[in-house]
């Protein structure tokens, strides 16, 4: 019987962000998944398969080479901050489970970037390429986060784009954005990718558009589309939140799409929301996905939805079907 089924109604009874603390430790006793390699060519390197666990799963970086072993193509640790960060006051996560989904209003809780470094050092590395998701409120803390983390990193993924992050909204600003990502372009050592916003509508897309053009404009590697999407939810301590998990992948797929044909071939797109089945990983990777994460499902599902998805025929062909990239 899969281990996860046994403990599920333990870490359910949990309130959420404990039971995530929780099974954040028992990763490092699950059996390490195995499957006939799936090569993706990116900017971190060739990857074994084009699933990613994505930012926010491990906040401190001290579970990396567990969540490693459960057979993700790579892992991205944080969002990490220049100085420690308390995030939001709780409740700050809570479950839909008859939809099978998540609200969350962190704020970015996590120890601070030298403390990731000193996490990331002091232990074996993962097996697999490991970026660090960065944010900040200022461009000096983002620039600073950013050159202090590179050297220890395959690659760095901004994220100003949480919605539960108010103050972050500047940075978005055309202004504002234009002059932070020429100076990360100008510090820039290693793959760095932009986190956007999810495609809640066509003309709010407009705008998100307008960051990942110029972010491309400037030569950085890609994006990861996209974050969870901005809800009022009165069980959140600050009245709102980010929700994720199934009906977000319709959106996805909105966003990727828009972003495949208005970039260059080369330029990579990592899909994030909503995937919940080999079946949606195909159909992501189908319209130009260059890899795939999933958060939310595998809270619901378990380390099975790895191996589901690395063994599944639809999943192995549209890679396959890509070729190099």
């Amino acid at each position: 019987m899969d281990a996860f089924k046994l403990v599920r109604p333990i870490l359910f009874a949990l309130p959420p962000e404990r039971a995530h603390d929780v099974g954040l430790s028992l990763m490092r006793f699950a059996s390490r998944i195995h499957a006939e390699p799936m090569p993706v060519k990116t900017a971190l390197g060739e990857l074994a398969n084009p699933l990613g666990m994505p930012a926010g799963y491990d906040k401190t970086g001290s579970h990396l080479r567990s969540l490693a072993r459960l057979g993700f193509g790579y892992v991205v640790a944080g969002t990490f901050t220049l100085a420690p960060w308390p995030g939001n006051p709780k409740p700050r996560v809570a479950r839909n489970k008859g939809e099978r989904t998540l609200v969350n209003a962190l704020g970015f809780p996590n120890p601070g970037i030298d403390s990731f470094i000193a996490n990331l050092s002091s232990r074996a590395p993962p097996d697999v390429p490991v970026m660090a998701s960065i944010s900040g409120k200022t461009m000096e803390d983002v620039l600073g986060c950013y050159s202090k983390v590179q050297k220890h990193v395959a690659g760095v993924e901004l994220n100003l784009s949480s919605p539960n992050t108010p103050d972050l909204r500047d940075l978005r600003e055309p202004v504002a954005f234009a002059e932070l990502s020429q100076a990360l372009k100008d510090a820039k050592a290693k793959p760095t990718y932009l986190k956007t916003p999810p495609y809640a509508e066509e003309g709010q897309f407009d705008g998100v558009m307008g960051l990942v053009r110029r972010w491309e404009s400037l030569g950085f590697e890609g994006v990861t589309a996209s974050n969870s999407m901005p809800v009022e939810d009165a069980r959140m301590g600050v009245g709102r939140g980010g929700w994720s998990g199934p009906p977000l992948l319709d959106h996805t797929k909105k966003a990727v799409e828009r972003i495949r044909r208005s970039v260059d071939p080369a330029f990579e797109v990592n899909a994030c929301g909503g995937i919940s089945s080999p079946a949606d990983a195909e159909a992501l990777l189908e319209l130009g996905a260059n890899t795939v994460q999933v958060f939310t499902a595998l809270v619901y599902q378990g380390p099975a939805l790895v191996k589901s998805i690395l063994s599944d025929a639809g999943v192995r062909r549209a890679v396959l079907t890509k070729g190099p990239t």
